[in-house]
């Protein structure tokens, strides 16, 4: 631990501290309800980069995206590109920042897919539209935008992919032009090379779907959409011929499918409707290789798997921060809850660490840590969070429209 902390200390030395910094270099406000096993750093100040849309571990460095000073005016009121990349050192240093603005898609003020590519990363519009442009490992833009889906009679309105060995399953949904208050949206699943070209052919999977995601690994695939008010499931595990195409009963919640380990163990979470320290919360469970829940025997009601039983807080965001950890999971999230008892309640950042084995999600006891920025002070209006994760630490960065905060964290034996 004392080496720990002197690393760290160094750590905030070299990005220059950074206002409200303790002198120990460790969370300012403490923890409670935590695991000693999980250490974290006060935050450190990542230059100036407002509104954090998304951020990739590429190679030994970060990329992260955010919002650029280039906006369009829609209702009177800008709405700006997310398209300022910014390239960060392992300890959250800032390193280099560009700002594409419109040049990657004119006028375009919607979401992007960032994922790995074998000479860096790709970035594949998630909204209104399928372009797929490269980068290299700096964030340098090179070559020219191919569209992974030309002009026809249906429009790509929303995808969500993942990478997989040799290219990237895109889950996207598809309006008929022209589009009207009574369109459907159909839902193809393909899987393309990272220059753009088909590896398979589009597969329907859906003609009634919406927000679309996809995770996968170890030869399964796992997407997830919303439809007619329900959450879906289709499923290729390892060697499958065919999908498994399944309804989970979320209560209508979205759906985030979730790759739980290297193997192809896959999973679900989403956001239950109920506070966090009740039935509801942050919710979660792994799939069998059918596409099926896993569950307490005898238990078919999917409300009863919380996952943020122990949180403390009511959830602050619906988007959950989650990737598979150490043959496990790991989430980011905070809440809105006392940090101790007699506490007024604040924001409380919590990381936590999940088993995946037989048992369901909810019958493992996480590796939890809770704890508040220095001073008790408070998150934006709409924070969001990444954890970029290291053979050796991780960085949890937390942005809001004020800028982007960084967060030196180890798991240590």
């Amino acid at each position: 631990m004392r080496f720990f902390l002197l690393l760290v200390v160094a750590l905030l030395s070299a990005c220059g501290g950074g206002a409200g910094s303790s002198s120990s270099a460790t969370v300012t406000a403490g923890a409670a309800a935590s695991s000693p096993s999980i250490s974290v750093s006060d935050p450190v100040a990542v230059g100036t980069l407002p509104a954090m849309a998304d951020a990739l571990v590429v190679g030994d460095h970060i990329v992260v995206r955010s919002r650029s000073d280039a906006f369009v005016t829609v209702n009177g009121r800008p709405v700006y590109a997310a398209t300022r990349l910014s390239v960060l050192d392992q300890q959250g240093k800032l390193l280099s920042s560009t700002d594409y603005g419109f040049t990657l898609a004119a006028g375009y003020t919607g979401e992007w897919l960032m994922m790995l590519s074998p000479d860096g990363f790709v970035m594949v519009q998630a909204t209104t539209g399928a372009k797929l442009l490269h980068f290299d490992a700096q964030a340098r833009l090179t070559g020219s935008a191919i569209d992974l889906y030309p002009a026809g009679d249906y429009a790509a309105a929303e995808s969500g992919g993942a990478v997989d060995g040799n290219g990237f399953w895109l889950a996207t949904t598809f309006a008929l032009l022209p589009v009207t208050d009574k369109t459907q949206y159909l839902l193809k699943l393909c899987k393309f090379d990272f220059n753009g070209r088909q590896l398979t052919p589009p597969f329907t999977i859906s003609t009634a779907a919406l927000h679309p995601r996809v995770a996968a690994a170890g030869g399964a695939v796992l997407a997830g959409w919303l439809e007619n008010g329900g959450a879906m499931l289709a499923m290729w595990a390892k060697g499958a011929g065919a999908p498994t195409i399944r309804s989970l009963g979320t209560g209508g919640a979205q759906p985030y499918p979730l790759a739980l380990n290297a193997d192809g163990k896959m999973g679900v979470l989403w956001n239950g409707k109920a506070t966090v320290t009740a039935a509801g919360g942050v919710m979660g469970v792994a799939l069998d290789s059918n596409g099926a829940p896993v569950q307490a025997t005898g238990r078919t009601d999917l409300t009863q798997e919380t996952l943020s039983t122990n949180w403390g807080g009511n959830a602050r965001a619906t988007e959950i921060d989650a990737h598979a950890f150490s043959g496990g999971v790991t989430i980011a999230a905070s809440v809105v809850g006392a940090f101790r008892t007699g506490d007024t309640p604040g924001d409380v950042l919590v990381l936590a660490d999940y088993a995946v084995n037989a048992s369901p999600l909810s019958a493992q006891t996480p590796m939890l840590l809770r704890f508040t920025l220095p001073g008790g002070a408070a998150l934006g209006a709409a924070p969001v969070f990444r954890q970029m994760l290291f053979a050796d630490h991780a960085l949890l960065l937390a942005g809001d429209d004020d800028g982007l905060k960084a967060f030196y964290t180890k798991r240590n034996p």
